[in-house]
């Protein structure tokens, strides 16, 4: 997905900070920051997303531990799309875990881990009780 956004930039005290259309404000522009605003403009302008059905950095209590999940899409008020965003090249049986466990609980139809570089894309098929790997982010 090589796309070129046009994204709100601003320095201060050798930071560079990035805005986030979602949470309407500036954060600093970590490798991770890099790759979820990159996510959020693709949702939005490539996939149509509603800017209102996403939430960025969006705590939850997992088996009493507070959790914070990347990127979370809601479709007709239920969770759809469950993205993980990593600033590392490499995805391990760790990061799969982890959104796994996380999507145990939050129940959306499709996870994305992504570095932005690569994507593992896959849909929760409950009925037959497996993953499907997908190529393409679901419109």
């Amino acid at each position: 997905m090589k796309m070129k956004y046009n994204f709100e930039y601003k320095y201060h005290n050798n930071n560079t900070y990035i805005y986030c259309l979602i949470r309407q404000k500036y954060y600093i522009l970590t490798k991770e920051e890099y790759v979820r605003q990159h996510m959020l403009y693709y949702l939005i302008y490539n996939k149509g997303y509603n800017i209102s059905s996403i939430f960025v950095e969006k705590y939850f209590t997992i088996n009493n531990v507070k959790t914070r999940i990347d990127i979370i899409v809601y479709k007709n008020k239920k969770p759809y799309l469950l993205i993980e965003c990593k600033s590392s090249c490499i995805f391990s049986q760790k990061v799969l875990s982890q959104i796994l466990r996380y999507n145990f609980y939050i129940k959306t139809n499709f996870l994305i881990i992504t570095n932005w570089i690569n994507n593992l894309i896959f849909k929760i098929d409950r009925k037959n009780k497996i993953i499907i790997f997908l190529n393409e982010i679901p419109k």
